[in-house]
């Protein structure tokens, strides 16, 4: 043998047999125990609440699929609104035409606006008329009586072809007749 192998293995020999002096074994384990309790410990305090929490943010397929959904809701959100638009502009573009059973439901929403002001003990007044609940009442009545009548005397003129043209004829002498300004 080499005496370098030699001196190699005698100082490995004495290592072998030496043994760690230990002064404070409990000094030791204590810190042993407390690095392990330490690393399994899961409340972190506020900054592992917001790992908790915000810790996605480090995972990128979730990150990119979070992002996709909300382009999408938010594009969907646009398709709406354009849909409710173009809605909107159609309805606006609509030709209004008066029958007679508008004018119906007109005052009829004439009558529950005056009897709102009749329940709140208040008449309707201009600068010059002040009318009652009494007039309002019957002026209303009359009003849809002549609606009724009207509409009676319309169906008349359109069942009678010879009533019919007697009526055009006279509103033809009417309109030569009137005043053109």
């Amino acid at each position: 043998m080499n005496p370098e192998t030699e001196k190699y293995s005698k100082v490995v020999n004495i290592l072998k047999k030496s043994k760690p002096v230990l002064n404070s074994t409990t000094d030791i384990e204590r810190e042993v125990i407390k690095r392990i309790s330490g690393s399994y410990r899961t409340d972190r305090g506020i900054s592992g609440a917001i790992e908790f929490f915000f810790g996605w943010v480090y995972i990128g397929w979730v990150r990119r699929t979070l992002i996709t959904a909300s382009v999408l809701l938010v594009l969907v959100f646009i398709y709406q609104q354009n849909i409710i638009l173009k809605q909107i502009k159609y309805l606006s573009s609509q030709a209004t035409v008066a029958t007679e059973d508008k004018l119906i439901n007109t005052s009829d929403r004439i009558e529950k606006k005056m009897m709102l002001y009749k329940l709140g003990g208040r008449s309707l007044s201009s600068e010059e008329v002040t009318i009652s609940s009494g007039q309002l009442e019957q002026l209303l009545e009359s009003v849809n009586e002549l609606q009724v009548q009207y509409k009676d005397l319309l169906k008349l003129i359109g069942e009678d072809p010879e009533l019919k043209k007697l009526v055009e004829k006279k509103m033809e002498e009417n309109s030569h007749k009137k005043t053109k300004l």
